[in-house]
């Protein structure tokens, strides 16, 4: 009996895991931090543009209802707009800011406040896109229910995710442009989690942005040490 208890346990952690991911965060108390030796200076980020409404490849993602889609006719999941119920700029600002200020404890980290920090940051948001090949054997599993599930728990598949932010500017506090970081950008692809319903494809963009963020900020922080 209590092994049946616990691999109910099991089995119902793993299909939370998947469950729609109305949300842009993920886990930011466990980042390395990053020490920058007398440096208390404060920084801004102000709330990024989207535009990846500029974009044709972003189209089906804020077409579509539903984040199961057929894309040159094969079944693909994709981190379709209509579960983002905050808008995307927002949230990812949000985890931006909160990332920098876990991974950077010295630099006091602010949101839209540039008129009250010694710097601040702008930047576009040109794309945040994810998709990866439906899985059969996780939709076959799930018609077997818990036991089903379970056996197809490590079901993964093949996807892309691109995040882009353009146009990345620093300022100081006068509003004097100090850096033009420019376009940041990347591309990754692999075998990604997969489940029968799709909504693993929101966990995985969200699991690429904090490694495009960790990449990011160490960016930025080499033109603020540049700048002290």
């Amino acid at each position: 009996m209590k092994n049946v208890a616990f691999f109910f346990g099991i089995g119902i952690l793993m299909l939370a895991s998947c469950k729609p991911a109305q949300r842009i965060t993920y886990n930011t108390n466990k980042l390395n931090t990053i020490e920058i030796r007398n440096d208390n200076r404060s920084l801004s980020v102000q709330t990024f543009e989207d535009i990846r409404s500029q974009s044709e490849q972003n189209a089906t993602h804020f077409a579509s209802q539903k984040w199961q889609v057929r894309i040159n006719g094969e079944q693909t999941c994709i981190n379709s707009e209509v579960l983002y119920k905050t808008p995307v700029a927002e949230q990812m600002t949000f985890i931006f800011a909160e990332h920098l200020s876990k991974q950077v404890p010295q630099l006091k980290v602010s949101i839209n406040q540039k008129e009250h920090s010694d710097y601040y940051l702008e930047a576009k948001i040109r794309h945040f896109y994810g998709r990866q090949k439906f899985s059969t054997a996780a939709a076959v599993g799930a018609g077997f229910g818990l036991i089903g599930a379970l056996a197809t728990a490590g079901a993964k598949t093949e996807g892309t995710v691109i995040i882009e932010l353009a146009d990345i500017k620093l300022f100081n506090r006068q509003g004097d442009l100090i850096a033009m970081i420019g376009d940041f950008r990347k591309e990754y692809e692999g075998e990604f989690p997969a489940d029968a319903h799709c909504y693993c494809i929101y966990a995985n963009v969200n699991q690429k942005l904090a490694e495009f963020n960790e990449d990011l900020i160490r960016l930025i922080l080499l033109e603020l040490q540049n700048k002290r």
